[in-house]
């Protein structure tokens, strides 16, 4: 009797190694083959959390506070970063749009990732399988850190803290609502937010990153 559910407790580990193997492929070059991977995966062997609710309203009235308080945090991490003399660059993707727009299907392209594709695919690999995956070893709390400080570390060491921070908020939000699409509307608006920032009002980079 103790052999069905012991099976199918590691169906979220399974899920977990094979959605990592699509971000290999990625990894290594290959974005648009690993990214066509991971979709397959999540319609032929979704994780173990459905993508309803949208909660739209709730998602941004938590949203819209807490990105104020992040922001703030931000500009507050680079300035003791920069004197502590460590200057944290700007993101590339972000120093690309403020230097160029959109001013060619690349760049268009690259914006159109930011905003749509990045949101939904970082969602079903962070709060989908890993998520998923943790939460059966994991008390809640501890689930939504280890999540949240793996998708840090994995936009880079300089960024990782506030990144972890913005994390929290997609972790909460996951937890709170049992499903995808709150988080994955709130990365999508805050991706959103930021690069329209950054076509309007590119001189902000300057202010915001001590040089």
């Amino acid at each position: 009797m103790s052999a069905r559910p012991a099976a199918a407790d590691l169906v979220p580990a399974l899920q977990l190694l094979a959605a990592l193997g699509c971000v290999l492929v990625i990894s290594l070059g290959q974005m648009l083959i690993g990214l066509v991977l991971l979709a397959m995966l999540a319609i032929a062997w979704p994780p173990a959390v459905p993508w309803r609710p949208v909660a739209a309203l709730r998602v941004l009235l938590v949203y819209v506070p807490f990105a104020v308080v992040w922001m703030a945090f931000v500009a507050l991490y680079l300035q003791v970063a920069h004197r502590l003399g460590h200057t944290v660059s700007v993101q590339p993707d972000l120093a690309q749009i403020a230097a160029h727009g959109v001013v060619t299907p690349e760049l268009l392209c690259r914006c159109l990732g930011i905003v749509f594709v990045a949101p939904l695919a970082e969602e079903v690999l962070f709060r989908g399988y890993l998520f998923t995956a943790l939460s059966r070893a994991l008390p809640s709390w501890a689930t939504q850190l280890a999540t949240a400080v793996a998708f840090g570390l994995v936009h880079g060491l300089e960024y990782a803290l506030p990144i972890t921070a913005l994390a929290l908020l997609f972790g909460w939000l996951r937890a709170r609502h049992s499903a995808l699409l709150p988080c994955v509307l709130a990365h999508t608006v805050h991706n959103g937010l930021t690069v329209a920032v950054t076509m309007l009002w590119p001189e902000h980079l300057r202010h915001l990153y001590p040089q």
